[in-house]
């Protein structure tokens, strides 16, 4: 039945007598990183392709940079109740871009690790162009030096997720920032809206404000943190107006208005109309799988109802010898979840029909 289920799914399509490759895989985070690096281990002819940055969100706008100036801004705000810890006064001064320098310092600093360099040295046939599925064996890859096509046995696709940016009238009128480009900030906004009560926005919401900006976290629900406890939600909400943060539980953002250099968030709470000012607003409503761009829709893998790439139990998409992995693939969005997800894409990749 399988047999006969795959010759329909892959009807129309030629299957190359000969590949070039044992796996191909599209996307160099955490997930085609762990890819590559599994078929690299047991000598199978690998090729990585990545667009943007080895390294993906983790390496160069999320775990990495985001921790980093957590510590910083825990610094500040250990300074700041120094008496907690029995010393009576304790002063910092800083300057924002000294804090942005070492943020990407420390993203310098790993950035080897997830380097074209090392990846080529395993073996890996590492590809800094754009890749775009042009049947289920074959990727078309496009850099500076033209267009060539590729092909593989087996296709791992590791393309990740990006922020969510909801078609809020006015939004794209005024000053506005994600977790992807706020790290491209050269001065530190004075007045900071976050729109989005999640993880991303409440850790971040609390970083800028331990480094001394005004923030206001506007969140649609009734409290911060909708998957966690209500306790935790509750604990949350209490530390972060004792430092001073503006919580703006219940309020829904309706549009945005420019307001010289800032702009103006209007939102809607219980029939009446809410304003913030602000200098920069961070968008922070989650993030989405990218998967558009790259021929999923030419070719009809499957997008499942969580707007991810479909995937069965081996992380197998719509045409069984691609796979998905990471935060394509959800629905957990962490890097130890893209991780263990890229382990078994890997190998099931490598060891398929079995």
């Amino acid at each position: 039945l399988r047999v006969i289920k795959n010759r329909k799914v892959y009807s129309g399509h030629d299957k190359p007598k000969t590949f070039d490759y044992n796996l191909i895989v599209i996307g160099a985070g955490s997930a085609g990183l762990v890819s590559s690096l599994i078929g690299a281990t047991v000598n199978a002819k690998v090729a990585l392709i990545e667009k943007h940055r080895m390294g993906g969100d983790c390496l160069n706008t999320g775990c990495v940079p985001s921790k980093a100036l957590l510590r910083t801004a825990r610094l500040l705000q250990e300074a700041r109740d120094s008496e907690t810890y029995g010393i009576r006064d304790m002063r910092a001064e800083f300057d924002w871009k000294d804090v942005m320098a070492r943020v990407r310092s420390v993203i310098a600093k790993i950035e080897p690790h997830d380097s074209p360099e090392r990846y080529r040295g395993m073996g890996v046939d590492v590809m800094l162009a754009e890749g775009r599925l042009v049947s289920p064996w074959a990727v078309e890859v496009s850099d500076e030096d033209g267009t060539r096509t590729i092909t593989a046995r087996s296709i791992v696709l590791a393309t990740g997720a990006e922020p969510l940016v909801p078609p809020i009238d006015g939004l794209d009128s005024v000053p506005m920032v994600t977790s992807d480009t706020l790290w491209d900030l050269d001065v530190q906004p004075e007045r900071l809206v976050v729109l989005g009560g999640g993880p991303i926005g409440s850790e971040l919401g609390q970083a800028f404000a331990r480094l001394g900006s005004k923030v206001t976290i506007v969140e649609m629900a009734d409290r911060l943190l909708q998957r966690e406890d209500v306790e935790a939600s509750a604990a949350l909400t209490a530390r972060l107006e004792r430092e001073g943060i503006d919580v703006a539980t219940g309020h829904r953002a309706v549009r945005f208005e420019a307001n010289g250099d800032g702009g103006v968030a209007v939102c809607e709470r219980n029939g009446e109309e809410v304003r913030f000012e602000f200098d920069r607003v961070l968008v922070a409503l989650g993030r989405k799988a990218r998967t558009k761009g790259f021929g999923l829709e030419e070719l009809g893998v499957r997008i499942d109802e969580r707007s991810t790439i479909g995937t069965d139990d081996f992380l197998r998409t719509s045409f069984p010898n691609i796979y998905v992995c990471g935060d394509a693939a959800g629905p957990y969005q962490f890097t130890h979840v893209a991780s263990h997800q890229a382990w078994f894409a890997a190998v099931n990749g490598l060891l398929a029909p079995f």
